[in-house]
């Protein structure tokens, strides 16, 4: 009995993305880094600058550390109205990133 290619090819491919999307259905696959194994927000640590992540915002890192988010935006010349819900990425300029932000935070 011969297999027709490119139902062999539609099979394999079903078996494939069934996996994957039964796993993250049931919750044991996540491709975001947002939450750890067990379902957890990944919230940044202060004993270690480098666990803040792009995709965090303002505020965890404000809360996290016990920095201002007004004094944050003042060092590196941001705008005063950046609302504190603003992820890390979308702040990316010349005066400022997250390896800068790590710096200053460790040298506070």
């Amino acid at each position: 009995m011969k297999i027709n290619p490119f139902v062999y090819g539609v099979i394999v491919l079903t078996v494939f993305l069934g996996i994957i999307f039964s796993a993250q259905g049931l919750g044991f696959w996540s491709t975001s880094g947002k939450v750890d194994s067990s379902g957890q927000a990944i919230q940044p640590s202060a004993a270690d600058v480098n666990t803040i992540k792009g995709w965090m915002t303002l505020e965890q890192v404000s809360t996290t550390f016990n920095v201002p988010v007004s004094e944050i935006l003042s060092v590196f010349d941001l705008p005063a109205d950046t609302p504190a819900s603003t992820a890390l990425k979308d702040l990316e300029s010349d005066t400022f990133d997250i390896t800068a932000l790590r710096t200053w935070l460790s040298e506070r």
